[in-house]
This record gives C-alpha cells, sequence and structure tokens, in this order.
C-alpha cells in the first residue's frame, strides 16, 4: 500500500509538473505573439506615416509648381522666382510714382482757383483773364486724366486679358501634368506590384534553393563520411594482407619465369618471358635455384639481361654468377624485383639514396636500374639540393625505399661544410616531411624495402658502372652477337665421323 500511495504521489507531482510547463509555454508563446503583433503594428504605422509625408511633399511641390505658373515667373527655383516678383513689383511702382507725380501738378494747377479768390487786387478784366487761365488748367487737367484712365483702362484690359490667357494656360498645363502624374503614379504602382511579386517568387525560390543546398550538403557530407569510412576499411585490409605477405616474404608466391635453356658456349639462356607480358630488352633479371624456399636476399644464382624478346621465349644474357660450383640450370626460376608480367611494380624513394656509398645522391641512377627492370618509380622525395617532391603515393605502390647510413655508411666521409641558416631550416623542414611520408605511407599499407635489400634483388655491383636506359635496340646487330659461332671443318667432320654408324 505504501509503495503504491508513493507511486500514485509521483504521478501527481510529474503532471503537476507537466501543467506548469504547459502553462509557462502558453504565457510565453502569448507574450512573445503580442510582442510581435505590437512590432508588426508599428511597423506598418511607420510605413503609412513616411508614405503620407512623401504624398504631402509630392502635393506641396505640385502647388508650389501652380502658383509659380499662374504668378507668371519664368524662374523654377523659389528665390531665383523671388527676385523676378520683386524686380516686377518696383517696376510697377516706378510706374504708379510717376502717375501721382502728374496728378500732383495736375491739382496743384487747380488749385491755382483759390488763390485767385484770395488776391485783393482783383478787377473785372484781370478777373475775366484769371478764369480763363483757369478753365484752360481745368482743362487741360480733365483731358490728361481722362487719357490716363483711358490709357490705365486699356492697359489693365491688356493684362487681364494676358492674364487670363496665362492662367488658361497654366491651368491646362496644371491639369496635363496631374493627368501624367496620375498615370505615372499608377505605372509604377503596377510596375511595383509586379517587382514585389517577383521578389516574392525569387524568395520562394531562394528558400527552395537553400533547403535543396542544405539537403545535398548533408547528403555530400554523409557520402564523404561513407567514402572515408570505406577508404579506411580497404586499406586496414591491403594493410592486412601485405601485412601477411610480410611475414611469408621469404618465400617465392610466384616466379616472373623459369629458364628454357642454357648455352654456356655463348654464354645465354632462354625463358619463358615474352613480349605480350610487358617484358622488354635491357630487362636486368635475377636467377634463383629452382628448389629455392624463398628469395634469400644474398644468395641468388646470378644475374641476366634480356638480349631479344620474342612472342614465345626470350633470350637473356648471362652478366654475373656468383658460384662457379651453382651455374644456372634449366628450371632454375627467373625473377625481377621490380617486373611481373602483365603488371609492373611500383616504387616509392624517400629520403636520400647513396647507391655506391660516396655519401652523395644516386636516386638518377636508382630510377634507371629500377626502370631497366620493368618497374616505375611513382613517387620521390628527395633531400633538399637534389630535386622536388613529385608524384603522389597510394595504395597501389608495393614498397617505399630508404636508405639507413647506419646500414650502409659511407666508404669516407664526405665534407659538406658550414651550413647556412637557409640551408638548417630547410634541412628541418625535410625531415618533417619525411616523417610525415613515412607515417603517410604506413597508413596505405605500403611495405618498406631498404637500398640494399632492393640493390640485391637488382643484381648491382659497385665495380660495375650504371649504364643509362637505352634508347633504341638494334636487333640484326644483337642477333649478330648471339648466334653460335660457326665451326671449323676439322669440327664439323669430327661430328660427321661420329654421326657415322659403326660397321
Amino acid at each position: 500500500m505504501a509503495a503504491s500511495s508513493n507511486e500514485s504521489q509521483g504521478l501527481k507531482i510529474a503532471v503537476a509538473v507537466f501543467v506548469t510547463l504547459t502553462v509557462i509555454l502558453a504565457v510565453t508563446s502569448y507574450f512573445l505573439y503580442s510582442s510581435y503583433s505590437r512590432s508588426e503594428g508599428l511597423l506598418a504605422s511607420e510605413a503609412d506615416k513616411a508614405s503620407k509625408a512623401q504624398r504631402n511633399a509630392d502635393e506641396a511641390l505640385n502647388q508650389y509648381d501652380e502658383i509659380r505658373k499662374t504668378v507668371g515667373t519664368k524662374a523654377a527655383e523659389f528665390d531665383s522666382a523671388k527676385t523676378e516678383v520683386a524686380k516686377h513689383l518696383k517696376t510697377v511702382d516706378e510706374r504708379l510714382a510717376a502717375v501721382v507725380n502728374s496728378v500732383n501738378a495736375a491739382v496743384a494747377r487747380a488749385q491755382a482757383v483759390e488763390s485767385f479768390r484770395k488776391e485783393p487786387n482783383k478787377n473785372y478784366i484781370s478777373a475775366l483773364d484769371r478764369l480763363v487761365e483757369l478753365m484752360e488748367n481745368l482743362a487741360l487737367v480733365d483731358a490728361e486724366l481722362a487719357a490716363n484712365e483711358d490709357a490705365l483702362k486699356k492697359n489693365l484690359e491688356s493684362a487681364t486679358s494676358v492674364a487670363k490667357q496665362q492662367i488658361d494656360v497654366q491651368a491646362k498645363s496644371a491639369d496635363d501634368a496631374k493627368a501624367d502624374l496620375e498615370a505615372e503614379h499608377n505605372k509604377h504602382e503596377q510596375e511595383r506590384q509586379v517587382l514585389l511579386t517577383k521578389v516574392d517568387q525569387l524568395t520562394t525560390d531562394l528558400d527552395q534553393a537553400r533547403t535543396e543546398i542544405a539537403n545535398l550538403t548533408t547528403q555530400l557530407r554523409q557520402v564523404k563520411d561513407e567514402d572515408t569510412t570505406r577508404i579506411s576499411q580497404l586499406t586496414a585490409i591491403v594493410r592486412q594482407i601485405r601485412d601477411q605477405a610480410e611475414q611469408k616474404e621469404n618465400v617465392l608466391d610466384r616466379p616472373d619465369g623459369k629458364i628454357t635453356y642454357v648455352d654456356f658456349g655463348t654464354n645465354e639462356v632462354h625463358v619463358n618471358v615474352t613480349r605480350s607480358q610487358g617484358a622488354r630488352p635491357q630487362m636486368k633479371m635475377t636467377i634463383f635455384d629452382a628448389n629455392a624456399p624463398g628469395i634469400p636476399t644474398e644468395k641468388p644464382k646470378g644475374n641476366i639481361v634480356l638480349t631479344q624478346v620474342g612472342d614465345k621465349f626470350s633470350i637473356g644474357q648471362i652478366v654475373k654468377t656468383n658460384s662457379p660450383i651453382e651455374p644456372m640450370r634449366v628450371g632454375d626460376i627467373v625473377y625481377s624485383p621490380t617486373w611481373s608480367p602483365n603488371d609492373p611494380m611500383k616504387f616509392a624513394l624517400i629520403g636520400k639514396i647513396d647507391v655506391n656509398r660516396d655519401g652523395k645522391d644516386d636516386r638518377d641512377d636508382l630510377k634507371r636500374m629500377i626502370q631497366a627492370a620493368g618497374g616505375i618509380v611513382e613517387y620521390d622525395l628527395p633531400p633538399p639540393n637534389s630535386g622536388k617532391e613529385s608524384g603522389k603515393l597510394s595504395a597501389l605502390v608495393a614498397w617505399y625505399v630508404t636508405d639507413d647510413p647506419k646500414e650502409r655508411p659511407p666508404l669516407r666521409e664526405v665534407y659538406e661544410g658550414n651550413k647556412s641558416d637557409n640551408s638548417i631550416a630547410a634541412e628541418a623542414l625535410f625531415q618533417q616531411r619525411f616523417g610525415e611520408v613515412i607515417k603517410e605511407a604506413r597508413l596505405l599499407g605500403i611495405r618498406p624495402m631498404s637500398l640494399g635489400r632492393l640493390l640485391a634483388y637488382l643484381g648491382y655491383d659497385m665495380n660495375v658502372p650504371v649504364v643509362g636506359q637505352a634508347e633504341g635496340v638494334n636487333a640484326p646487330a644483337l642477333r649478330r652477337l648471339t648466334e653460335p659461332k660457326p665451326k671449323s671443318d676439322a669440327q664439323k667432320a669430327a661430328e660427321a665421323a661420329e654421326e657415322a654408324p659403326t660397321p
């Protein structure tokens, strides 16, 4: 009962916590939505205010143009129009001042009547003369006023007519401008709606493209991870297979060929390697005993060089026999450390290669020997001042070759002089790169081979100079050199006597 009560109380607490979290989430969502709605309303309000302000500014500019055209100013700018109006007002003031002066003169002449009335010594004759003079002055004043009134009336009518025509023209221009403005506004509004539709469509397309890019990026990452995993698995398999092969490296898995004929008189042998297998003249090959359980580094029988390569067999010249009591025989194994039928062996040279132990780099000589034996140098990392890094490491490379100075020290010391700072820095970078390449080769499952072991397989002799690769082979000359010597008459007679039946 106690356990059931505890479980029920725990369930109630869990439900209460769940309800509380749900209420908190709902309240938070409500406030966030309210804040978003207020922000959106403020944004719309500010946008309307900006639009109204722009419309008011446009309307004020249009009203200014209408007033300017109604007034008749030629200048478009406010200051220039103001100056033009002030100049015209000054001209009007000057004309009015001239009219006032004329009226004042006429009034002054008219005021002579008052002076006549107040004269103390006037008589009938002088009074008549004075009255006639006053009447003349009044007539002249009336005539001048009438003329001025008529001229002023004509000027006012002309100005009114011109002003009315200008007002009509300006009103028509204002109506046309207003119609053009409304048409242009409608046109821009339509274009704006079209652009907004295009923007919405482009935004939708962009969102879809971003979604597709994200999906493709995820798929690419997955494929890359799968490829990396697969490559790691395959590299591990290759490394495991090569480790197993390295454990049995003293056993000859598959001979490259066998000797089918030996002629000690011409010092040549026939081997069952052919042109279709990739063999070519000047290839150097090593001979091992037919019953040898493996490939002892120090116990080959000798070396041969192919002089003729045919479709059914090839002819090789014996260049070295290690032991006269163990000559080459039919059935002996033909082996090349850098070539196998239809599959040339690939090598990587790493670091300094001192073939003749003189303290100098001899990688070019080793390359020529490997190529002469049918192999390929796939990757090369020379030391400083001996060339540049070339090629690429891959799992297809069978061996990486290094020269250990402790195993094969130079026969004489080589004085290198004082090294500069640049040389020391270059040597440090090379040592770093050397370690990286060795690590990469091991990860790829490439097996190591020392230079001494490779030279033993290639049949290298320090007393014999290394020749370059032959650029061409004179087949008729080689055939004449390898043909059996012609027999003398005495030898022919002896052979005939031996073949003759015994009575």
